[in-house]
């Protein structure tokens, strides 16, 4: 098993490496940045202390103005955002001040949420790509969020030069709009560098009450490695340091800015317009290697190659690597924004541009390797059993590199069961998941291997059915190792296994019974 020494070692080592392919893509920050962004550095060298959700909302029902920080390309920081606002924010009127909104779109921002203007006029009104350019998709939950609970919104950019500036004009629209509503709480959402005591708190302290005002950070690398070191990262969620700030930790330091490196080259290529899509795959092999300096192995990686959904000319060469009858499942996992792997050629189709995406080809492709498997497994119902476990194998890995991910629980599922249609093809996936998991439970129970009861034409069932029992799966998988209650050597036993072998199943069932009993070998 390797030790916590290594393994912080090893992220912190990703950590470092991605941040220094973001500054060779925008350049090293001016002096001015620099001294700018190191003040927030020291807002963590104190006591910060692990909190409970009931301390931030007895905090939230006391505060008139929270300033919640902001990482811009990194669509977990903006749904995290959305879930402290639909989860955890008060019943009572609210203001949502957003920096990536211009402060004089105030026509354009009532006019979207009022149903007045349509989503691509209002882009154009407040000309989101030039003042802001981050993804769109990212954010509008949030405004729809506004638009169905009634929120009002109030844009805070202002290009006014210096980020002490911009500090300043930020503090006046939100003085002003406490002043004018000093009942209401004013969420705000801004760069985290803004949220050094220095800079814009500094310039509402003397306005608010020291209750009143609330500061919440996001997955703070300092505070994140001094969980890992106690070995208590992936079991805390809420810190509590000095003066009303709170940090939530939703997720490893490195997520957030692996998801700013992809926007950087997306944005790259964007600008060039170039037609072939980017090359991810250098994106990949960096989490192959963190993955291989975990498991202590190296595996041939040098014909490696990630395509993208914009690329007519990736998806051409991978229609000529395939049998005729996997035309429809290919066509299938392309139509549904699916990621896949095809062993033949050592190719990797990376759907979404996400770490958690990318993390779970990796760990697909170390597990090729490993098994020394050659075959895509898309003859289904066939190789459905096999089909799990490679997608339990990527799970495992993309939560192994981002520990916080979780997987959907079955009650969650049987909820979104009920609610679905009978004609929904998705209802048809759940039934089959859940057939594969009873048949896992009474295998367990008893000893005996039932025979499927759920069978079905539809080879995209087979495949989502595939996804949601291989999420389960990767994610007790990952418990148990991190647990030690599989030892390391133990999971390469059952890595190294060829999903194509006749005796496959044999495994999978021995690793099924192994993963719900108590004992440790």
């Amino acid at each position: 098993m390797i030790n916590q020494h290594e393994w912080l070692r090893t992220r912190k080592n990703l950590l470092d490496q991605v941040k220094f392919q973001v500054e060779l893509r925008v350049g090293r920050p001016s002096l001015a940045l620099r001294q700018y962004a190191k003040r927030l550095d020291n807002e963590f060298r104190g006591g910060w202390k692990a909190s409970a959700e009931g301390e931030i909302l007895r905090a939230l029902g006391k505060a008139r103005v929270l300033l919640s920080g902001d990482f811009h390309a990194y669509s977990q920081s903006q749904r995290a955002h959305l879930r402290i606002l639909r989860d955890l924010v008060p019943h009572q009127r609210l203001i949502l001040a957003l920096e990536c909104l211009p402060a004089e779109g105030t026509e354009a921002i009532q006019g979207f949420l009022r149903g007045r203007l349509s989503e691509k006029r209002f882009l154009n009104e407040v000309q989101w790509d030039r003042n802001w350019g981050f993804p769109w998709e990212h954010y509008r939950p949030l405004l729809e969020l506004a638009r169905d609970r009634g929120f009002d919104v109030v844009g805070l950019n202002q290009k006014v030069g210096s980020l002490a500036r911009r500090d300043q004009q930020m503090a006046r629209i939100i003085r002003e709009r406490h002043e004018s509503n000093p009942d209401a709480l004013i969420y705000v959402v801004v760069g985290e560098w803004h949220l050094a005591q220095q800079h814009l708190p500094r310039r509402l302290r003397d306005h608010l009450a020291p209750s009143e005002l609330m500061i919440l950070f996001q997955d703070v690398e300092q505070l994140y490695f001094r969980l890992a070191k106690a070995q208590t990262e992936t079991v805390t969620e809420y810190l509590r340091g000095r003066g009303n700030r709170f940090c939530v930790m939703f997720s490893p330091p490195w997520m957030k800015w692996q998801s700013y490196l992809m926007y950087l080259e997306h944005a790259y290529d964007r600008d060039l317009q170039e037609e072939l899509a980017i090359d991810y795959s250098d994106h990949v092999a960096s989490l192959v290697e963190v993955l291989e300096k975990d498991l202590k192995i190296t595996v041939a990686k040098s014909r490696l190659q990630v395509y993208c959904p914009n690329s007519r000319t990736s998806l051409a060469r991978l229609k000529v690597s395939l049998p005729k009858r996997f035309v429809r499942i290919l066509r299938y996992h392309l139509e549904h924004d699916l990621s896949f792997l095809l062993p033949e050629k050592d190719w990797l189709y990376l759907s979404r541009p996400t770490i958690n995406h990318a993390s779970g080809l990796a760990g697909q492709f170390i597990h090729s390797q490993l098994a020394s498997r050659k075959k895509t497994l898309w003859d289904l119902p066939k190789d459905f059993i096999p089909l799990v476990w490679t997608e339990a194998v990527g799970f495992f890995f993309s939560k192994w590199i981002n520990p916080k991910r979780k997987a959907e629980d079955w009650e969650s599922l049987r909820l979104r069961l009920e609610a679905s249609s009978p004609k929904d093809k998705g209802r048809t996936a759940l039934l089959l998941a859940l057939d594969h998991r009873l048949s896992e439970v009474v295998w367990v129970q008893t000893g005996r291997l039932r025979r499927s009861r759920y069978r079905v034409a539809d080879p995209g069932a087979y495949i989502e059915a595939s996804r949601l029992a291989g999420n389960q799966l990767g994610e007790r998988l990952f418990q148990k190792v991190r647990s030690k209650d599989i030892s390391w050597t133990q999971l390469m036993v059952y890595l190294k296994v060829n999903v194509e072998n006749r005796d496959f199943a044999k495994t999978y069932w021995a690793l099924i019974r192994r993963l719900e009993s108590g004992q440790r070998r």
